[in-house]
């Protein structure tokens, strides 16, 4: 199969993000493991403070497989596959500018493509967001980072 991980999850993201939306959900990740076969989407409410439950992410399961399935997107994974649905969690993935500007204020741990003055591991308070990328404090040292520098970034749970 010439389709790596990246581009199938890409694929199916377009493909099920208006049916997520109509449905009031907000798709928060997309990831396709290819080694394992298993294709993971986060979810959440949109535009609700309520998390996701175990309903939520059954119903989204059945409306996601039923849709890959009937439109022939399952077709793009060799073989069979595992369809994981969930919240995202805790440490929910920052993906999107939305999900940075979302959550200023809060901690987040991200980790960049190449290092940024010896280091690619940043943890720190989501100082602000915008278009080009976020403002982190780490140890009171302000560090901005583009979103094309980063590799991953998640939320730091208040616990």
């Amino acid at each position: 199969m010439s389709d790596t991980g990246e581009t199938i999850a890409a694929k199916i993201e377009a493909a099920v993000l208006p049916l997520l939306e109509q449905n009031g959900y907000e798709l928060v990740l997309t990831e396709y493991v290819p080694r394992s076969r298993v294709l993971r989407l986060f979810i959440d409410r949109s535009g609700d403070e309520n998390s996701v439950d175990l309903d939520d992410c059954t119903q989204v399961s059945r409306m996601v497989s039923d849709m890959l399935d009937g439109e022939g997107y399952s077709d793009l994974i060799d073989s069979r596959y595992t369809l994981e649905v969930s919240s995202p969690g805790l440490d929910r993935p920052l993906v999107k500018p939305m999900d940075f500007q979302r959550f200023v204020g809060r901690t987040a741990k991200v980790k960049t493509r190449v290092a940024k003055d010896g280091q690619r591991n940043f943890n720190g308070e989501l100082v602000s967001a915008d278009e080009q990328g976020i403002r982190l404090e780490v140890e009171g040292e302000p560090r901005t980072i583009s979103y094309g520098e980063i590799r991953s970034a998640r939320l730091v749970p208040d616990l």
